[in-house]
């Protein structure tokens, strides 16, 4: 009875899909996370400017959005494919040179960072190399 309830707990994580996110997801994890952390204004003013400077407040402000949105898990890190599948609207061909680009941006967190400096590092990579490509993922829909 274990091993079948063990392979259907497998199966259901195997066929589990990402869901894609929009704009208006974005703008409700900022706000939770914001409200979470507590943080002040001017840092939440930058952040709407795609500005993200290199603090603890910053790091688990990352952490707490790419966490909320699917992207970054505090166990596993980043999960290249459903950062792809977000970055092509749901179509990633998970041989192309994108989805490499994508990986070279994460790591196993070898260094031993905490969650919030792990999933910063990634994050201000991404950011530096897909930052267009993130924001046509969340441009509003005409």
């Amino acid at each position: 009875m274990k091993i079948l309830v063990a392979i259907c707990v497998l199966i259901s994580l195997a066929s589990a899909e990402y869901a894609l996110k929009n704009r208006e997801n974005m703008l409700a994890y900022r706000d939770e996370c914001v409200k979470e952390l507590s943080l002040p204004a001017d840092l939440v003013e930058k952040y709407t400017k795609w500005e993200y400077p290199n603090d603890a407040q910053t790091q688990c402000y990352i952490k707490c959005v790419f966490t909320k949105w699917g992207l970054f898990d505090v166990q596993t890190g980043f999960s290249v494919e459903n950062i792809h599948q977000q970055l092509e609207n749901g179509h990633a061909d998970h041989n192309e040179a994108l989805h490499a680009s994508i990986a070279g941006c994460v790591d196993n967190n070898e260094q031993g960072s905490n969650a919030c400096e792990w999933a910063y590092r990634g994050a201000t990579c991404l950011l530096k190399e897909h930052l267009q490509k993130i924001q046509k993922s969340l441009a509003p829909k005409a």
